[in-house]
């Protein structure tokens, strides 16, 4: 059997919906800022386009989805990539609804509850194929779970509001965009039945980030005011404090695409110095794992989006990757130090650090749309290591 054929490089998507609708190769590269040569190698594929905010803005020129010039590994090359079964989840997101009661059997929420910290700890573990045996059961019992009478209701729909974040992380390791909007939005729908601010300041977040950021979601956009109105309602919880630092980072990231770096360094400050100030900087059991190794890690992303990599390596050099209690957000890591060496052009020991994130996560890292454009760009340079991580992800 012949190896199937490549992914097309976000380059040809670009190159087509330009053509689509009629613009020259210099009107874009001018309404987005740029050169008509570095569009051109764009295109070519002799430039990667990896950077949140370049897509983000020739998106916005050809009034395309963000979603659209990404793309997603095509059909041929799955056998290379990791796999897990939807058809359940799939099943329930798309059958179930918050204000309609499925007709399912509920377990003791204090059962329900061991099943999420078991998920959890599968995802810290990246153990997806574990997920998928229990999550699709779980969310299904607290549909039904969200009309029990009080207080067994409301601890159902926090329960809820938490198996559907853990369903956006997962979807979104996996390439699956459209379920994992539907998992957000699903947050979004049992927060509004709960009815408490920080609970639904916890799904804003679920739904920010179950889009690629250089779509640059309403969602996503709106993270700075749901952070300013929950800003009020902290008080002494630590939860909140979380929640609260995690929109603050997401706010960062919002800005950054954007284009507003001085406001991503704002927001970030604002997260470091929330983390600096928690009784336990690196709670392994806190939200989303916020903290201060956790802001390390985004603020090393965010300077790569910057065009930093020197500012990124140092970042990255002083997270304790020990704190992390969790494979993706070590490998998370590991893919923007990958990026920023790519960028020093210090691209043996970029490969290295791929590999690291692989071992760790490697549905996160094959279904990347950002790290698979740099490794199509860095499939000429003659390293074993490289070329082994570029087949597995359909790359050549």
């Amino acid at each position: 059997m012949s190896d199937p054929a490549p992914t097309p490089p976000i380059g040809e998507r670009v190159r087509a919906a330009r053509r689509a609708k009629g613009l020259a190769l210099g009107a874009l590269a001018g309404l987005i800022g740029r050169s008509t040569g570095w569009m051109s190698m764009v295109e070519n594929g002799h430039l990667p386009l990896d950077k949140r905010s370049d897509i983000a803005a020739i998106a916005e020129v050809l009034e395309v989805s963000a979603d659209s010039l990404l793309g997603e590994p095509a059909d041929d090359v799955s056998a290379r990539l990791p796999t897990i079964s939807l058809v359940q989840l799939r099943e329930v997101l798309h059958e179930y609804a918050v204000d309609e009661p499925p007709d399912v059997p509920v377990r003791s929420l204090d059962q329900t509850a061991r099943d999420l910290a078991m998920l959890d700890d599968q995802l810290r573990r990246t153990d997806y194929d574990a997920m998928m045996r229990t999550l699709p059961g779980v969310m299904a019992e607290l549909h039904a779970g969200a009309h029990l009478p009080e207080p067994q209701r409301s601890e159902a729909l926090r329960q809820l509001i938490t198996v559907c974040g853990l369903s956006v992380i997962v979807m979104r390791h996996f390439g699956q965009s459209d379920l994992a909007w539907i998992s957000g939005d699903r947050s979004r729908q049992a927060a509004l039945a709960l009815g408490d601010p920080v609970w639904s300041a916890a799904a804003a977040y679920h739904r920010a980030h179950a889009r690629p950021s250089a779509s640059l979601s309403r969602a996503l956009l709106s993270s700075p005011r749901v952070a300013d109105e929950l800003e009020p309602h902290i008080g002494d919880d630590p939860m909140a404090h979380q929640v609260y630092g995690m929109l603050r980072l997401s706010a960062a990231l919002a800005s950054q695409v954007s284009g507003d770096h001085a406001e991503a360094q704002r927001h970030a400050r604002e997260a470091a110095d929330i983390a600096s100030r928690a009784e336990t900087p690196d709670d392994p059991q806190a939200w989303e794992l916020f903290g201060v190794s956790n802001v390390g890690v985004w603020r090393t992303m965010l300077a790569v989006e910057a065009g930093d990599p020197g500012e990124a390596m140092r970042i990255s050099d002083t997270v304790q990757t020990g704190a992390l209690a969790s494979k993706n957000r070590r490998a998370s890591l590991h893919m923007d130090r990958f990026r920023a060496l790519h960028m020093l052009g210090r691209h043996r020991a970029a490969a290295r650090e791929l590999q690291k994130a692989e071992r760790l996560s490697p549905a996160q890292v094959r279904y990347s749309p950002l790290v698979r454009e740099t490794v199509r760009h860095m499939t000429s340079v003659k390293d074993p290591v490289l070329r082994g991580i570029a087949w597995r992800m359909g790359v050549i």
